[in-house]
C-alpha cells in the first residue's frame, strides 16, 4: 500500500493559500512585523509572523465558536479539499486537527475575569471558542460532515503527528480520505510565555547562524488531503507526493529544553528512512525544525550528521522559520506542506536570515533565496515540541521507496489504575467502583507517591496523571523499549492559563513565570509523565471534551493495531476546576448531572498493546480489545453497527447515568444488558470516561463478566468500546 498528498491548504503570515505562500518562500520574503493583536509594549520582544487582513474570513453567523485558529483552519482545510477535489459528503473522511491555543487569544481576557472573581458563575457564549476541540468542531459545521474527527496535541509537533495519526487511520482502512493538518493563532498567553523563558529574539530569528538567539513567533495553518494511491489513480487525482515513512517519540528529558545528544530525533530519522525503505543517500533535502534558539539548532545539527553520516554533506537543509516564525502547534503540519511541495516541485525553500552558518554545524544550507534542482527524489520534514515529544515525516516522488506494509494486530489492555477519591486502586479493585460510595471532595494528595526531587516541575494534573501511568504500567508487569502515553484532558490547565492571565495584565508581562508556562501547553500532562517515568515511545494528549478519555484510549489501541508503538498507556488525567465548575460545564456538559454533581480529582490509565508483545514478554491479558466505533452527530448511525455481545454475562459501563445512553442503547443488541455507571460513586469528572473503561477491564478481569460495552457521550459526539475476556 502507498499513501499519497493530493491537497494541500495553507495560511502564513506570508499568505493565504499555497500559491501565494509558496512564491513568497522562494523569493526570501519575510512576513516578521511587530504584533499588531494586541497591546506587546511590556514584552521583552514582540516580532511575530501574524496573518493579515484578507486571509481570514469574517465570522459566519451561524457558527459561535469562531476564533482566529478556526477561521485558518477554515481556509487551508477548504482549500486542501478544494485541490484534492475531495467532498466529505461523498466520501468517508476523517478528519485530524493538531494545535495548542484553540480560541485562546479571543478568551484571554474573560479566563483572567473568571481568576479574578471568584464569584463570576456566568456561562457566556463568547467561551465557545476556547476548548481545544472547538477547531474541529467548527471544521465540522462547515466543511464536512467528517466521518471520525480527533483533535489532539504534542506541542510544536501536533500538526506533524496529525498527520501521522491519519495515515494510521488510512493503514487499518477505517476511512478512505484524511484530511489532517494544524492550525493555531497567536495569543497574549503564548508571546509572554515565550518571551518569559527568554526564547524569543527581540529581532527576526536567524536558524542555524552563528548569532542566533531565540525565535520569533507566528501563527498560521496547514492541512493534507491523504489517501491510498489506488484510490487516487482510480479517480484521477494527481498525487503533489507520496508520505512513505514516519517515526514518533519522546526525548523524556525535559518539558523545554531538548537532549543535547539528539540521540531520540537520530533514530527517528532513521526509523523514518526504514519504514520506508529508503537510506540517507535517497534524501534530497530537510525541512529542519529549525527555531533558531541555540538549544534547538544544536541538538538538529547533531541528530541529522548522526543520522545521515557522511551524506549530511550532501543534503540540503532549510528551516522557514525566519520568514513566518514558529507557528506552534501548525509547525508540524506547515513543515510537512513544504516538504511535499519541495518534492513535487523540485525547488528548495531558504533558510532566510541565515547570514553566519554556525561553524559547528556541518551541514548544508539554502541562504537567502530558494532555488531549483534537478530532481528531489524523497524529503524529510522534522517537527519537535516541548516534553521532547518529536517526529519525523518523509515524503518522496512516486514510486521512490516501498510500499507500507500495513499490520493488523490484536490490542490486549494488561493493566490499568485509577486514582482519586478511591484511593489508587489496580485493575482488579477497579471492578467494584461503581457499587461503592466516595466523597468526590476528599483530597487526593499524590505527593506520597512521588520523588519530589524530580516531581517539582509538575503541576497537578501532571501529578495525578503520573502516579496513574505509574500504577498501570505496574500492574501491567512493566514498561517496554518504547511505551508510549496519550492522555486525556477536555480544557487542559485552564485554571493556571487564568491564573498566569492575571498576573501578566495586573503586574505586566514581565511578571510571567518561566516556571509555569510549561504547565499551561495541553500535552504538559502527557510530556511530564513521559519524562517522570522515562517513557520513549508516542506521547501525545488528545481533547474530546467529556470523552478525551475515550478517545486517548481509542487512539491508542489505533496506533498499537497498525505497528506504531507496541505499549502505549492511556487515559486521562483531570485536576478539580473551578473555572470548570463556574463557566464551562455550563456550556458544554452533555447532562444536568455533569452540570450539578460535585467534581472531583481524578486519573485513570489503562496499558495497551499488542497481543503478540504481552505474550512474548509473558504479560497477564486482562482483556482484548474488541469492536470500537466513535461518531459525531449521527450516535443513531454509528451504532447501526455494533455488534451483539459474543459472550455472556455481559454488562455496559457507563462513565455516569445518562438518559441519552437508555435511548442508544435501546436500539442496539445491548438494551436487555446490565449496567452500571460510575459518576454516582466518584463524583462527576470529564475523566470518567477513562475510569469507566478501567471498570470495564477490571469487571473481565474478576470474572464479573464475559464482555463489556463503554459507552462514552460527549456533547455532540461519543465512543461505543468493545472489551472481551481472553
Amino acid at each position: 500500500m502507498r499513501l499519497c498528498v493530493t491537497g494541500l491548504g495553507l495560511v502564513t503570515s506570508l499568505g493565504a493559500g499555497v500559491e501565494a505562500t509558496w512564491t513568497r518562500l522562494v523569493r526570501g520574503d519575510r512576513a516578521i512585523e511587530p504584533i499588531a493583536l494586541f497591546d506587546a509594549s511590556g514584552q521583552r520582544a514582540s516580532l511575530v509572523g501574524q496573518v493579515r487582513g484578507s486571509a481570514l474570513p469574517g465570522k459566519p453567523t451561524d457558527l459561535g465558536a469562531w476564533s482566529r485558529t478556526s477561521a485558518m483552519a477554515v481556509v487551508a482545510a477548504g482549500e486542501a479539499l478544494r485541490n484534492a477535489a475531495v467532498d466529505p459528503r461523498q466520501a468517508s473522511v476523517g478528519l485530524v486537527v493538531g494545535g495548542t491555543t484553540g480560541g485562546m487569544f479571543e478568551t484571554e481576557e474573560l479566563l483572567a475575569s473568571f481568576h479574578a472573581n471568584p464569584d463570576l458563575r456566568e456561562s457566556p457564549l463568547s467561551m465557545l471558542p476556547h476548548p481545544l476541540t472547538s477547531v474541529g468542531d467548527c471544521l465540522h459545521a462547515r466543511l464536512g460532515p467528517f466521518s471520525r474527527v480527533r483533535t489532539l496535541s504534542s506541542a510544536c509537533s501536533s500538526g506533524a503527528n496529525a498527520v501521522v495519526v491519519g495515515a494510521s487511520w488510512l493503514l487499518a482502512g477505517d476511512v478512505d480520505v484524511v484530511l489532517a493538518g494544524g492550525s493555531d493563532g497567536i495569543a497574549r498567553l503564548t508571546l509572554t510565555g515565550f518571551n518569559a523563558l527568554a526564547a524569543i529574539d527581540k529581532e527576526p530569528c536567524r536558524p542555524f547562524d552563528g548569532r542566533r538567539r531565540g525565535t520569533n513567533l507566528g501563527e498560521g495553518a496547514a492541512f493534507l488531503v491523504l489517501e491510498r494511491s489506488e484510490r487516487a489513480r482510480a479517480r484521477g487525482a494527481k498525487p503533489v507526493a507520496d508520505l512513505v515513512g514516519w517515526a514518533l517519540g519522546a526525548e523524556a528529558h525535559h518539558i523545554t529544553n531538548p537532549a543535547p545528544d539528539g540521540v531520540l530525533v537520530a533514530s527517528l530519522v532513521q526509523r523514518a528512512l526504514e519504514g520506508a525503505s529508503l537510506g540517507p543517500s535517497d534524501i534530497d533535502y530537510v525541512h529542519a525544525h529549525g527555531t533558531g534558539t541555540p538549544l534547538n539548532d544544536a541538538m538538529e545539527a547533531v541528530a541529522l550528521a548522526s543520522a545521515f553520516g557522511a551524506e549530511r554533506k550532501r543534503i540540503p537543509i532549510s528551516s522557514s522559520k525566519g520568514q513566518i516564525g514558529h507557528t506552534l502547534g501548525a509547525a508540524g503540519a506547515i513543515g510537512a506542506a513544504i516538504a511535499a511541495l519541495v518534492v513535487q516541485r523540485r525547488t528548495l525553500v531558504p533558510t532566510v536570515g541565515l547570514e553566519q552558518p554556525d561553524a559547528a554545524f556541518v551541514l548544508v544550507h539554502v541562504p537567502r533565496i530558494g532555488r531549483r534542482v534537478e530532481r528531489v527524489r524523497a524529503a524529510l520534514s522534522n517537527a519537535f515540541g516541548f516534553g521532547g515529544m518529536d517526529t519525523v515525516l518523509v515524503f518522496a516522488e512516486a514510486g521512490v521507496g516501498d510500499s507500507l506494509s500495513p499490520r493488523a494486530q490484536a490490542v490486549v489492555i494488561t493493566g490499568a489504575a485509577v486514582l482519586g477519591p478511591c484511593g489508587l486502586v489496580g485493575v482488579r479493585d477497579c471492578a467494584t467502583l461503581p457499587e461503592k460510595r466516595f466523597d468526590p471532595t476528599a483530597p487526593v494528595d499524590p505527593d506520597d507517591h512521588l520523588d519530589e526531587g524530580r516531581a517539582r516541575r509538575l503541576d497537578r494534573a501532571s501529578r495525578l496523571g503520573t502516579i496513574a501511568v505509574q500504577a498501570a504500567l505496574a500492574d501491567a508487569g512493566g514498561s517496554t523499549r518504547r511505551t508510549g502515553v496519550i492522555l486525556g484532558s477536555a480544557y487542559g490547565n485552564i485554571d493556571g492559563c487564568a491564573a498566569f492571565l492575571h498576573r501578566a495584565f495586573e503586574k505586566g508581562a514581565r511578571a510571567a513565570s518561566p516556571a509555569e508556562f510549561p504547565n499551561l501547553v495541553p500535552s504538559s500532562a502527557a510530556g511530564h509523565v513521559s519524562i517522570y517515568l522515562g517513557l520513549r515511545g508516542p506521547v501525545l494528549a488528545t481533547a474530546d471534551l467529556a470523552a478525551s478519555g475515550e478517545s486517548a484510549f481509542v487512539q491508542s489501541v489505533q496506533l498499537v493495531a497498525v505497528g506504531q508503538a507496541s505499549q502505549i498507556v492511556a487515559g486521562a488525567s483531570e485536576e478539580r476546576s473551578d473555572i470548570v465548575d463556574r463557566v464551562l460545564c455550563g456550556l458544554f456538559a452533555h447532562t444536568s448531572s455533569q452540570r450539578n454533581a460535585s467534581r472531583c480529582d481524578l486519573a485513570a490509565a489503562l496499558v495497551v498493546e499488542s497481543e503478540s508483545d504481552a505474550k512474548e514478554r509473558g504479560a497477564r491479558v486482562v482483556a482484548r480489545v474488541g469492536q470500537m466505533i466513535e461518531w459525531r452527530d449521527d450516535a443513531d448511525g454509528a451504532l447501526a453497527s455494533l455488534r451483539a455481545p459474543l459472550a455472556y454475562p455481559a454488562e455496559v459501563v457507563l462513565a455516569r447515568v445518562e438518559d441519552d445512553a437508555d435511548i442508544l442503547l435501546g436500539r442496539t443488541p445491548w438494551m436487555r444488558c446490565s449496567r452500571s455507571a460510575c459518576a454516582p460513586a466518584l463524583g462527576e469528572s470529564d475523566g470518567l470516561g477513562a475510569v469507566a473503561i478501567a471498570v470495564a477491564a477490571g469487571r473481565i478481569a474478576t470474572g464479573r463478566v464475559r464482555e463489556a460495552l463503554v459507552l462514552g457521550l460527549a456533547k455532540g459526539r461519543g465512543f461505543a468500546i468493545v472489551l472481551a475476556a481472553p
